[in-house]
């Protein structure tokens, strides 16, 4: 099996290959093939690459060349996309629910993909753990910070309680999601009061049950809840919030608009929002764009306001090891030969996770959001549903 492995683009510092998980994929008889400085923004060099039994190539073009696997995690650029044939795999992280001019080429060019925010076992979404663990915990240390007077427009609140002042800051999460549960434990294990704000059943129950984060609450002597309720509540919670965090439980979906622009009229002057989840789309009136890394806030009605894209891609090396270790121990060591999609009706865990192929959108959750045709990927390659 050859795999490639493409230089990102800019603003995105992960990769899904380190140099020791390349070295086991060697040998494993499969031929790695890595652009020139493919790694360097995640803390890998060429030369390790090439000491772990990798080719390199001048750049992406070269390295797509006749390739069975192209890994890459932003999206493919206007040359790539004519570069890469229908024969072979791009694996990515999409999000195409809220990218549907990325999803047009795809189809257009009736390329092959697989997205890494699909792949699940057993329910579990195994590759987008990482990515969200890193948001969650992000998340929460950036509301902390941005409360203190070291941050522009602060309060100059500390969020947990002090000697002679028990009032703790208020933290407030949209959806009990994997990085809705991070950032849960970091606010608790910090000392802030937390409230989870959640109406799918089976969601706010796992997070209300959570012996862990009682702990904490308990340790801390911090106000924990847990709100099974239809989000029209928002609006009376948000009036005593300090930091609103928005997270989305179900990766690939598009964000739902929760947050009106009422509701943020409503907050203390120098109360932050904190987007987690703006790669899947604005999660409410006031967000006029995602924000930048260079420039990761703007202020409406006197609330900051954070939408950072991408922002696993600021922790790369912690997250790109990671991904490679989950890559290729569960994935990419095992597949033998180089039919590529005879290979993916053996393993289901890859099939189902299959974007689009030859012009077909193979996927629900984005077929559902953006109110396109969906094909079953198992029904097109005529095989038994796995």
């Amino acid at each position: 099996m050859k795999i490639a492995l493409l230089k990102e683009n800019k603003n995105e510092y992960r990769v899904c290959l380190i140099p020791a998980d390349v070295k086991v994929l060697v040998a494993n008889k499969h031929e790695i093939i890595i652009t020139k400085n493919a790694g360097q923004e995640a803390g890998f060099t060429d030369r390790e690459y090439l000491e772990a039994g990798a080719k390199i190539a001048n750049n992406n073009s070269e390295a797509i060349g006749n390739s069975n696997i192209i890994l890459k995690l932003s999206k493919p650029t206007g040359r790539e996309f004519k570069t890469i044939s229908p024969n072979q795999i791009l694996v990515s992280l999409f999000n195409l629910a809220n990218n549907p001019k990325v999803l047009e080429k795809l189809l257009k060019f009736q390329q092959i993909t697989l997205g890494l925010e699909a792949i699940q076992e057993n329910g579990i979404f195994t590759l987008m753990i990482p990515n969200e663990q890193i948001k969650g915990k992000f998340g929460a240390l950036l509301g902390a910070y941005n409360l203190s007077k070291l941050a522009k427009f602060g309060l100059g609140k500390i969020f947990a309680s002090i000697e002679h002042n028990k009032n703790k800051a208020q933290f407030t999460i949209i959806n009990a999601s994997y990085a809705g549960l991070e950032a849960a434990k970091a606010i608790l294990g910090l000392g802030g009061n937390l409230t989870v704000l959640e109406n799918d059943e089976h969601l706010a129950k796992q997070i209300k049950d959570d012996h862990y984060l009682h702990t904490l609450a308990k340790l801390n002597n911090v106000k924990f809840e847990v709100i099974k309720a239809d989000y029209t509540d928002l609006s009376k919670i948000v009036t005593t919030t300090d930091v609103l965090i928005n997270t989305n439980s179900l990766p690939g979906s598009l964000t739902a608009k929760r947050i009106t622009q009422k509701m943020v009229s409503t907050m203390k002057p120098g109360s932050v929002i904190i987007d987690l989840a703006i790669d899947q789309g604005v999660a409410g009136d006031t967000e006029k764009k995602p924000t930048t890394f260079q420039k990761p806030y703007y202020i409406v009605e006197g609330v900051k306001h954070f939408a950072i894209e991408n922002i696993p891609a600021l922790f790369a090396n912690s997250v790109s090891v990671a991904i490679s270790n989950i890559l290729t121990e569960k994935f990419l060591k095992n597949l033998k030969g180089e039919n590529v999609l005879s290979i993916l009706k053996e393993h289901p865990n890859l099939m189902n996770a299959i974007m689009t192929y030859e012009g077909h959108l193979t996927n629900r959750i984005v077929a559902d959001a953006l109110h396109l045709e969906y094909k079953d990927i198992h029904t097109l390659l005529k095989i038994k549903a796995l």
